[in-house]
């Protein structure tokens, strides 16, 4: 076994309840409060809809997991899918330098009602996953060579389920390991004109993670070097792949940011930035907005032709210009902005082609400490109109309170659930470490169950 391997192995075998923090402890619930936000706010997707189609019956309760907001027993694998495709459409969940963490909860969102797990167990599950997952992009961001983030988010699944599954030690290690090898995805699926598949591809990863972990629980074993043996993942990333260790006495993940917008992280400080231009300037009278940025934000979101022609949903919310571009003109963001007819509107792509990004030197030497943009917006006579957004709201240097959160909530999950219930989710996430058992919980989450009653310990 390499050392990386066993680090994580020990790491997800060892860690107790009684070893986190009450930061990470607070962090773990928000940001959970966060993706089911998320998940009622797509909660009849198109990507849903599709996937709904190809579910599989369990034959028995060991592979069985649930869509979130439904009690019938699935496949828990096409379960953890479906949930992740809910958390991720809006591209409104969290962000970490190199993805989306909060993605995992889609797999513990669906096996974790099933197993009864306590409140405290979910908790110590999320940690481990936001643990390994940020660990591996600290040590190396695979993003920046080709590879798309399910290699992290996969590996980092499959070590919170193997805690929730209390796996033994060496069945632990062949779950991450048979994860890691087999889900090396390419980043081609967020360049160019993206699809849905955009929001779906760390769905596949999780999917196969809980494969793997179900293989590895049977006896199926994995390579003992997926990190630092010949061929293994260090061989395709430069050196060096600086893993730092996994440590009780170091947490990470109150350093996860949340949205504010349903746009890509980056993104956040581009609406910021185009909200603060509209209270200065009518956008009728803009000749041009020039717009600086670190360098992530100018290659994934200002770089591309296809960002100032955007012609699906998941290249609207990925870029630069339109968002911009739609803050300045509505001075918000919402869903309605990535609707076909908004996206499309000739009068939009006329103000996008006023809009150009550079990269700024300054900004870039602070990233990823600090997300920053600046933009700068001319009028027919000349004037001058500047905007300078430092660490958005939702920026865990500018944090989204637990309370915000829930305002979010109910929000996105108005259409689904009443406001009474709404109240008590939240409040039973705050107090979730109280719960002996999860499956309540998650009933109370169910749109058909109106009257679902919880009780604590």
């Amino acid at each position: 076994m390499d050392t990386i391997l066993k680090n994580i192995t020990e790491f997800t075998h060892n860690l107790n309840y009684a070893d986190l923090p009450a930061s990470t402890i607070d962090a773990a619930k928000i940001h959970m409060l966060d993706a089911l936000a998320c998940a009622f706010g797509a909660y009849d997707c198109q990507e849903v809809q599709i996937a709904k189609k190809l579910v599989s019956y369990p034959g028995s309760l060991n592979t069985a997991g649930r869509i979130l907001a439904d009690e019938t027993n699935i496949a828990a694998v096409d379960a953890a899918f479906i949930n992740v495709c809910m958390i991720r459409h809006l591209d409104f969940n969290d962000a970490y330098p190199g993805g989306h963490p909060s993605d995992m909860m889609g797999a513990f969102f669906s096996v974790a009602p099933i197993l009864n797990v306590s409140g405290k167990q979910l908790i110590v599950a999320v940690t481990i996953a936001y643990e390994v997952f940020i660990q591996h992009m600290l040590a190396r961001n695979p993003n920046r060579y080709g590879f798309d983030q399910g290699s992290a988010i996969g590996m980092a699944t499959a070590a919170g389920l193997s805690y929730l599954f209390n796996l033994t030690k060496e069945q632990t290690a062949h779950a991450i390991s048979i994860t890691l090898v087999s889900n090396m995805q390419l980043r081609v699926t967020r360049s160019g004109q993206l699809s849905m598949w955009k929001g779906c591809a760390t769905a596949h990863a999780i999917r196969n993670a809980l494969y793997a972990v179900y293989l590895a629980r049977e006896g199926m074993t994995g390579p003992s070097e997926p990190f630092l043996g010949r061929d293994g993942l260090a061989d395709h990333l430069p050196r060096p792949f600086s893993w730092k260790g996994l440590s009780k006495n170091n947490f990470h993940s109150e350093k996860v940011s949340l949205k504010y917008w349903p746009v890509a992280y980056q993104m956040q400080a581009a609406a910021w930035c185009g909200i603060e231009l509209a209270k200065q300037v009518v956008v009728d009278r803009i000749a041009s907005v020039s717009v600086e940025a670190n360098s992530f934000a100018v290659f994934e979101s200002g770089s591309e032709k296809e960002k100032w022609q955007p012609c699906t949903k998941e290249t609207a919310d990925h870029s630069l210009p339109y968002i911009l571009a739609w803050a300045l003109k509505h001075g918000e963001v919402n869903e309605k902005a990535f609707d076909e007819s908004s996206y499309s509107d000739p009068a939009m792509h006329d103000l996008l082609k006023k809009i150009d990004v550079t990269l700024n030197d300054e900004l870039d030497r602070k990233y990823p400490a600090e997300s920053h943009m600046r933009a700068t917006a001319v009028d027919h006579q000349g004037n001058n109109y500047h905007a300078d957004v430092l660490n958005p709201k939702g920026h865990w240097m500018n944090p989204m309170s637990f309370a915000e959160v829930g305002e979010k909530f109910s929000r996105l999950a108005k259409n689904h659930i009443d406001s009474n219930r709404v109240k008590l989710i939240v409040d039973m996430l705050s107090g979730l470490e109280n719960l002996e058992g999860v499956d309540s919980f998650f009933g109370c989450l169910c749109v058909n169950n109106k009257n679902r009653s919880v009780n604590y310990v």
